[in-house]
């Protein structure tokens, strides 16, 4: 039996209870009190991840700890765990495998160099506060926050984790055999594959927009106006960065230049005058650009950051669907052959029939999900753009009536 199955059950339950009055009022069968409590627990959570202990071998790193702690808001810190940053990436795994149809941020991409970057402040912290947004964001998802493998994640002490990630494992060895079956089946009698009528399933999801759905081009309209106006605002802050420079140089030209001495007093006022508008003048720019930086531009590219996760969700439906279609075409092919050894070809059917239903009965559990997910998130996110737009069309309006004062002294 699954380690998983009874909290699965209990967190399918759990949800349930949220939503029992959509469903003609019944209660589900279970203990609705503890339910309750569970419920009571995760709500308006606060975590933190801080820097842990780095494993070594000898001079090697293996591996670096993060200890994971929780608490209510205002309330005092109730858990406290160490996880491996393979932790994290069973618990990303686990909510695309089982919870795909909702809008799963991403956890920081692992590479070659990641043992080597550990040692570096700059990288270590930001990968620190990456998984710390991770999983404040899981938080605060009005489902996810309830699944039985977060509250596992950062509560569980007792290695249960670590028996889960194995069996996982397992499960991948499982369905990795199952693929090589199909594939050897496939393999030994691929001259004596039919090409079944109508258009290749291949080519049916080439990424064009035509085969997107209605709400994933709306998202990629979003994500293609919000990444222009990234642009626009970083060449605009790339050109006051140069006359904060020319400014600056000037400034500096005026300080080393030798010549005041033989100069009119007039002319010395107006060299000061000069000197003195150009610092407003820079402190501004310095001042405008430090807001940009440091809120405008990271508050956009977070806005970027959901919509691409967003398009994610919507590319694993599109994957999913599309793999149902190869599977059926592949079983209509074998059905349409005829052969001297059919208990190969009733092997492959037997497998593919397998895998799709299973596949058939995912895809029809995300799209359900997502029906309310995109649809929420879509009029959420454009009121997010929609201010975000007025704010630089503030920030704009604001620096156009400096300069023009500034003209005007």
């Amino acid at each position: 039996m699954n380690l998983l199955e009874d909290l699965e059950n209990n967190g399918t339950q759990q949800m349930d209870l949220i939503n029992f009055d959509h469903q003609a009022n019944v209660i589900p069968n279970v203990d609705f009190y503890n339910a309750i409590v569970v419920n009571e627990f995760m709500n308006n959570r606060i975590i933190e991840v801080k820097d842990g202990e780095v494993v070594k071998e000898g001079y090697i790193t293996k591996y670096k700890l993060y200890l994971v702690r929780t608490k209510k808001q205002g309330g005092e810190w109730e858990t406290e765990v160490s996880r491996r940053f393979s932790d994290f990436e069973w618990l990303y795994q686990e909510l695309i495998n089982k919870y795909g149809g909702y809008i799963i941020p991403a956890i920081p991409e692992k590479h070659l160099l990641t043992k080597v970057n550990l040692a570096s402040y700059e990288f270590s912290e930001k990968r620190r506060k990456d998984l710390q947004q991770f999983l404040q964001r899981i938080l605060n998802h009005h489902h996810l926050r309830y699944v039985p493998e977060l509250r596992i994640f950062i509560e569980d002490k007792e290695k249960f984790i670590s028996l889960l990630k194995g069996e996982l494992e397992q499960n991948k060895t499982i369905e990795q055999k199952c693929d090589n079956l199909l594939q050897s089946v496939k393999t030994l009698w691929h001259s004596s594959t039919i090409t079944a009528k109508g258009q290749d399933p291949s080519k049916m999801f080439d990424g064009s927009e035509k085969d997107l759905t209605y709400d994933e081009t709306l998202l990629l309209s979003f994500s293609m106006k919000g990444n222009k106006l990234k642009t626009v605002v970083e060449e605009h802050v790339i050109t006051l960065k140069e006359e904060a420079k020319t400014l600056n140089d000037q400034n500096e030209a005026l300080y080393s230049w030798n010549g005041l001495g033989s100069a009119s007093e007039d002319d010395i006022s107006q060299f000061k005058l000069l000197k003195y508008n150009n610092e407003i003048r820079q402190t501004k720019i310095n001042r405008e650009i430090e807001d940009i930086d440091r809120k405008f531009l990271p508050k956009l590219q977070n806005s970027l950051f959901e919509i691409d996760w967003a398009l994610t969700a919507c590319k694993r439906r599109r994957n999913l669907q599309q793999q149902l279609l190869i599977d059926q075409q592949r079983i209509e092919q074998l059905k349409m052959q005829y052969t001297d050894n059919s208990s190969r070809r009733d092997l492959e059917m037997d497998v593919l029939k397998t895998k799709y239903q299973k596949n058939k009965d995912r895809s029809d559990k995300m799209s359900i999900i997502m029906q309310d997910e995109l649809l929420n998130f879509i009029t959420e996110m454009k009121q997010q753009l929609k201010s975000i737009i007025e704010e630089w069309r503030s920030i704009m309006k604001t620096l156009s009536k400096n300069i023009i004062e500034e003209d005007n002294e």
